[in-house]
């Protein structure tokens, strides 16, 4: 089922061309897919409910709707050739002479060539072209693409897991994402645990070759690229945590005991982890790559 804000928004035909919901995976998965289903269904509820039974629901249920297309991470990321490709296609008409819907799952893997060619085409819409970006945080994308976007943060509290044959098709993958999403974010916190200590510069190192030397399922790159989005939401946490301490404000940290970086200490730092990013994507070698960044990052801590 749709969630009802979002429900709410379709019933009330004030739709934007471009969505954005952030989350957890298999949460956001699930919801891009029914309001996918919701905008291409041709009896439409009036609640903005699909209804589940015309012609377009029956086909997106079957995972062969042709006017929707579903863009997931390869490997590590969503890559320039998947964006390519999708520019491509926003270019046709509707095969059902209808609405046609893209949706961008964990678009925040995205690296900046490929979240470039997507820039391209939010900034020019086309009459009946819809886009579906997933996140689990919203600022890990280009601010240039949440300029074009509708953000909607998803509730905890909101149950996932649909019962169709194209949602439950993608489940292994999605539970394979989650479980190494969760080991990246415990592997960020003990980072800041490090980062916390006095004289942990050979534990920052053994924490870099941790990921070639425990061989995770996922894959080394794709392990390193998940664990770089979780120390970039780590930084920016940092950097928001010393502008609320700044102007006397309670801070909820989730990655680190305590706020180890100023704000201009924090965002250099998450400027660092782009770069690294950035070298990783482009086969720099990995543990070379977060050994020094982890060494550079050491060094931004405020004493």
């Amino acid at each position: 089922m749709l969630y009802d804000k979002l429900a709410a928004i379709v019933a009330s035909g004030k739709i934007s061309h471009a969505w954005l919901l952030t989350g957890r995976p298999e949460q956001t998965l699930e919801q891009a897919v029914e309001l996918a289903r919701a905008l291409l269904c041709r009896d439409l509820g009036a609640d903005g409910q699909p209804c589940g039974v015309c012609a377009s629901c029956k086909k997106l249920q079957a995972g062969n709707h042709p006017d929707l297309q579903l863009v997931l991470p390869r490997g590590a990321s969503v890559k320039i050739e998947q964006t390519r490709a999708m520019q491509y296609a926003a270019n046709l008409e509707a095969y059902e002479g209808g609405r046609r819907v893209v949706i961008i799952h964990q678009a925040h893997t995205m690296p900046p060539a490929a979240a470039n060619s997507l820039l391209k085409i939010l900034e020019e819409p086309q009459e009946g072209l819809f886009f579906i970006l997933t996140a689990p945080l919203g600022d890990s994308l280009l601010e240039t693409i949440l300029s074009r976007v509708v953000w909607l943060r998803l509730p905890e509290s909101l149950p996932a897991g649909g019962d169709d044959v194209y949602y439950t098709a993608l489940l292994p993958e999605l539970a394979e994402e989650s479980q190494l999403d969760a080991a990246m974010r415990e592997k960020c916190r003990r980072l800041f645990e490090l980062l916390a200590a006095a004289d942990s510069g050979a534990a920052l190192l053994v924490l870099a070759k941790s990921f070639r030397d425990e061989k995770p399922a996922a894959g080394v790159k794709r392990a390193q690229a998940a664990f770089l989005a979780e120390l970039l939401a780590a930084l920016r946490e940092q950097a928001v945590g010393a502008i609320c301490e700044q102007a006397g404000e309670a801070v909820r940290l989730n990655y680190a005991p305590r706020l180890l970086f100023d704000a201009p200490g924090a965002l250099k730092a998450a400027g660092l982890c782009e770069e690294a990013v950035r070298d990783i994507d482009g086969n720099v070698n990995g543990t070379l790559t977060l050994a020094v960044l982890f060494l550079r990052i050491y060094a931004l801590r405020r004493q």
